[in-house]
């Protein structure tokens, strides 16, 4: 091992004579430098360099005249990282270092002469260097299964998998075994496999065998036909971006990865296969398709490769691809199967789990959950590993009245709190606090915020089942909201004669006998009767003939004449126009029909959100390019054909059209690919969001924050700047979205936040942050914690009004994704009293880790005069200015 001298240390010589007093003697010794990263037995320093010893064994070493040499590490080293090697005399490291735990040890080693009593006392300063990506990171969301039965050098692999084939036109053409099994790789030139700590995988194999065979020659003249290489893009069955797959001619194209060494290329003319994949999750079967368009003889063909990989998992104390790496892990710290990271247990640190570390922690059981809810049952368990302890105690700070209560529990190394179940009242702080019996203190903290209950259930407990049919949905508070036409406790029966609409609320006034539809509440007829409450219309004499047919043509004559006035003055209005401005509708109907796509040119699959009014389901759209790409086709559903309906629908298909004039749109807002209107029912076509919506990668991000830490700052304020861009935009285009929210923002895989849903949100995905109110007699979903004060108090929606909901959309993202909840008020309050809350000057409190930069932000959002508020565009330099110019610049160049 590489060591480089950085100054002079002192050598303290001591002779030993009887009672006669020591002699200091100085001599030239060394300080080390070693990277973190070095192996156990690694030497240090030669011992015997300062005196030239002859030594044999470290504990009895003989000089040659029948004197000896001991030698024994007295102080700097109690953690026990180095040792004394007995052959040659060596210091070295013994135990894993790590940099970020200890990077500088002043050891002392004493060296005693037994035959002329000398003693030497050698001072030897280490430091220890830091090592980018060491020690590896423990990725809990790739963790693998530990085989119970195994040893090393058994024929194992972490990954198994039944094989690949290849699809060309959609057929199969070939298939392959699997590719990381040992006979495969044990006949290929080079297999490079690299398994990282980020839940990623990356391999290349290069072989002469890889497109040999004969089936292998479409392979083989679709490289040539493409110069050499063709790269395809991977997505799972969920359409959600994975990496890539890369098939190259090296002798053709020598484009290999720049994490592959050139120099472990052979020389000869070989095929490789380069595979990276991210994200791989190890619960389930990984299934992948990677596919594009490639050129072939007389056009362009689809191509893909299909496969699937199960993680299989390594024998335990085992880990890598081929499970052939020995774990360092101590004290029951669990070893990854990826890269060998340890799961350190309380009161353990270091690479190998094995340096003790008083700590106090909170254990919370059952703990793999990202969200708690009322109803459940959960123990917080408080434990002191590796302290004397003096006296435990617990406190409990309420979230609603900000008082604190403690529990005294004496000396003990643990303690538990158990709620069974959760109830609202729980929520709040929790800390627990440790005296140590040498004056030292310490502490853990743990935040309750259960605010929902679990799916399916209601009540103030959340204890109650709800078990909703038909399409009903369930509420904490009401529980099963049935759809149109039905009523009950679980929504099992339909509507009774003269009743309709939601829960069968409303009367229908239909005579004679006749029974009205309990979704609409239209009058259905018999034979007979007509008009629109089925009155009867009798068969009539001559006289009455006349009566009737006057009583009817007298009424139309005047509707027609009302029509026909109308029109002229229309005319009379358009006359002033110049040929060059259209009217409004003529515009809209020219934009939308521009975006007409054929419904041939869909397919579609499964539905992804349904509401009262609309559903959205997923499909794949064939473009004029050739291939397909997955979109989300939003309608309204055929018996819901409401005027409030058609209005939302219509307003979200003239917004994206006119923010997508240039056919391109905007990186910020979601992407339209077209509308079908001349056929039933009619589609908005978007882009298929891959990525989950930013509320729920925020609360990812909390559960990432659990274990590393890192709160992610400055990607959550790209988010919010990504925001403040589309917001930009909408108002360039006097638009207003009207619904600012993290649910309603989706993140692309470049980690792009896209604002979406224009018009149906409220009614296609039902949440608890609506509240059903009642505008100018027309039932409505609002979100009423997300709204301006003017939108409360006058239906007043604006530019200004949405730079509102961005504060409480920032408010979201510097709470990781927590439910706004106003001090004083319920968690889902009214109108009236939300407005009185804001009136009142409340407005939502600091997030915790919240900087107070970003907070004053967050409030320059909510200033009751519209005009005082920040625009997009100041929101975007204020939030972009606090983050590195490095970046921010990245961000802007990263966007699509």
């Amino acid at each position: 091992m590489a060591l480089r001298a950085a100054f002079c240390a002192v050598l303290l010589v001591k002779l030993l004579s009887g009672v006669q007093a020591y002699q200091g003697v100085f001599v030239l010794g060394e300080n080390v430098e070693i990277p973190e990263n070095v192996s156990a037995n690694s030497t240090v320093m030669q011992l015997r360099d300062f005196q030239s010893l002859n030594a044999s064994s470290v504990s009895s070493a003989e000089v040659g005249n029948g004197t000896f040499w001991s030698v024994n590490i007295t102080t700097g080293d109690g953690s026990g990282r180095f040792g004394v090697r007995v052959e040659d005399m060596a210091l070295i490291v013994a135990a894993p270092l790590d940099y970020k735990l200890r990077s500088l040890y002043n050891l002392t080693v004493e060296l005693t002469n037994t035959g002329n009593k000398i003693v030497l006392y050698v001072n030897v300063v280490i430091v220890v260097l830091d090592v980018p990506g060491y020690p590896p990171f423990y990725n809990k969301r790739c963790e693998t299964p530990v085989l119970p039965y195994g040893q090393r050098g058994g024929d194992y692999t972490l990954v198994s998998s039944d094989g690949f084939y290849l699809s060309v036109n959609g057929e199969e053409a070939t298939s392959y075994g699997d590719y990381l099994q040992l006979p495969f790789i044990s006949r290929a030139n080079t297999a490079h496999f690299v398994l990282k700590g980020d839940c990623s995988l990356t391999f290349v194999i290069i072989s002469r065998e890889l497109f040999a065979r004969g089936e292998d020659a479409v392979i083989a003249s679709a490289l040539e036909i493409n110069q050499g290489r063709i790269e395809l893009s991977c997505h799972d069955r969920e359409g959600k971006n994975k990496g890539k797959l890369t098939l190259l001619d090296i002798t053709l194209a020598d484009e290999l990865p720049q994490w592959i060494r050139r120099d472990q290329l052979p020389k000869e003319d070989h095929h490789a296969l380069v595979t990276e994949l991210n994200e791989i999750w190890t619960t389930s079967p990984y299934w992948i398709r990677c596919g594009a368009n490639v050129m072939w003889i007389g056009g362009t063909i689809p191509f893909a490769y299909i496969f699937q990989y199960n993680f299989t998992g390594c024998p335990k104390d085992l880990y890598g691809l081929y499970c052939d790496k020995d774990c360092v892990c101590k004290n029951g710290a669990r070893c990854h199967g990826f890269n060998g990271a340890c799961e350190c247990r309380p009161g353990w640190r270091g690479r190998a789990c094995d340096i003790s570390w008083p700590e106090v922690v909170i254990l919370e059981t059952p703990g793999d959950l990202v969200v708690r809810y009322i109803g459940t049952n959960l123990t917080l368990t408080c434990l002191a590993p590796h302290i004397q302890v003096a006296n435990m105690t617990w406190s409990h700070q309420s979230g609603k009245e900000h008082n604190t209560k403690f529990i005294q529990e004496g000396a003990v190394q643990n303690s538990s709190r158990s709620f069974k179940p959760i109830l609202e009242s729980d929520n709040g702080r929790y800390s627990c606090m440790v005296h140590a019996e040498d004056g030292k203190r310490f502490n853990a903290t743990f935040i309750l915020n259960a605010t929902e209950c679990r799916p399916n259930y209601h009540g103030e407990a959340c204890s109650q089942v709800c078990d909703c049919q038909y399409g009903g949905t369930c509420d904490r508070w009401e529980g099963c909201l049935c759809p149109p036409g039905r009523h009950g406790d679980k929504c099992e029966y339909i509507c009774s004669p003269g009743t309709f609409g939601l829960n069968c609320s409303m009367s229908c006034y239909c005579q004679n006998n006749a029974t009205c539809d309990p979704v609409n509440g239209s009058c259905i007829c018999d034979e007979g009767q007509s008009g629109e409450f089925c009155q009867n219309v009798s068969v009539p004499d001559k006289n009455q003939v006349v009566v009737v047919v006057l009583a009817s043509v007298i009424p139309t004559i005047a509707i027609i004449g009302c029509i026909v006035t109308g029109i002229l003055v229309k005319r009379g209005r358009r006359r002033a126009r110049t040929p060059e401005h259209p009217t409004e509708d003529l515009n809209e109907m020219t934009s939308v029909s521009s975006w007409e796509v054929a419904k041939d040119d869909i397919r579609f699959e499964h539905m992804i959100g349904q509401g009262e009014f609309g559903h959205v389901v997923r499909g794949r759209l064939r473009v004029p390019e050739g291939y397909e790409v997955l979109v989300a086709a939003k309608s309204i559903r055929p018996d819901r054909m409401t005027a409030s309906a058609v209005r939302d629908f219509r307003r979200e298909m003239d917004i994206l059209t006119r923010i997508h004039e240039d056919k391109e749109g905007h990186p910020n807002v979601v992407r339209l690919y077209g509308v079908v209107t001349k056929s039933e029912p009619q589609y908005i076509l978007v882009e298929y969001a891959s990525n989950e919506e930013l509320r729920r990668y925020l609360w990812s991000l909390r559960e990432q924050c659990k274990t590393t830490g890192n709160t992610k700052l400055l990607e959550r304020l790209g988010f919010s700047c990504d925001v403040a861009s589309g917001l930009s935009e909408l108002a360039r285009l006097k638009i207003v979205h009207r619904d600012i929210a993290a649910r309603n923002v989706v993140i692309s895989d470049r980690k792009v936040a896209k604002i979406v849903d224009f018009g149906l949100s409220r009614d296609v995905y039902v949440s608890s942050a609506y509240e059903r109110t009642s505008q100018g007699g027309e039932e409505e979903l609002l979100p009423l914690k997300w709204m301006a004060v003017e939108s409360l108090r006058d239906g007043v929606y604006t530019c200004e009004s949405d730079v509102w909901s961005h504060g409480v959309l920032l408010w979201e993202i510097a709470s990781l994704g927590e439910e706004p909840r106003y001090a004083g008020g319920p968690m889902h309050p009214d109108v009236c009293t939300m407005l009185e809350l804001l009136k009142k000057g409340v407005r939502l409190q600091q997030p915790e880790n919240c900087p107070m930069s970003v907070y004053k932000i967050i409030r320059s959002c909510w200033i009751v005069d519209p005009k005082k508020r920040p625009t997009p565009e100041e929101l975007f330099q204020k939030i972009d200015q606090m983050r590195p110019q490095s970046v921010a610049h990245l961000a802007i160049h990263n966007s699509p």
